[in-house]
């Protein structure tokens, strides 16, 4: 598989492209984390369309288990990424820039473009949505080891004031 693709081409011909890379190969991605393993691998498709008289699109769909280090607990773990983003393919810097006004405001309904006037390179496009796709700060949703803490196993002491829920009654 080629590392670069017409995606105009992808577009009118209405293909689609598969491939599986280690995430290891991902160096600007990497940089910053923990070792990776063979295991961490990355997963993407990309699949051009256009409906009649409609801007060219195409879809690129990702799927990654990087290690990333919780913040909290500051032990590693698995992240899972499930990227899907839809992209206007444009070839002109003039069509690029077409829903910039001249304040500099953008149409936020417009779609995500990418400048396609010559092949893309796949692997950065989709090393940059991954990167888009990791959270700033890294944390398991709730940490292993701080789950239960010692407290918690403790018998709990009655309130001073149930005395006085009982006196309501």
């Amino acid at each position: 598989m080629e590392k670069y693709i017409d995606l105009m081409d992808l577009v009118r011909l209405g293909h689609e492209v598969h491939q599986q890379n280690p995430l290891s190969r991902f160096l600007r991605l990497t940089e910053d984390l923990p070792e990776q393993t063979d295991e961490n691998q990355v997963s993407w498709s990309i699949k051009g369309h256009q409906k009649p008289h409609g801007p060219a699109l195409v879809k690129l769909s990702i799927t990654a288990n990087p290690r990333l280090q919780c913040q909290r607990c500051m032990k590693l773990f698995n992240y899972d990424v499930a990227s899907e983003v839809e992209l206007q393919v444009v070839t002109s810097e003039r069509a690029f820039n077409a829903d910039v006004s001249e304040s500099g405001e953008i149409d936020n309904d417009a779609y995500e473009k990418i400048l396609a006037n010559k092949p893309v390179d796949m692997l950065a496009l989709v090393e940059d949505e991954l990167i888009l796709s990791l959270p700033y700060i890294p944390k398991h949703d709730i940490c292993p080891e701080l789950a239960e803490m010692p407290e918690d196993n403790l018998e709990k002491r009655p309130s001073p004031f149930a005395v006085l829920e009982k006196l309501k009654h």
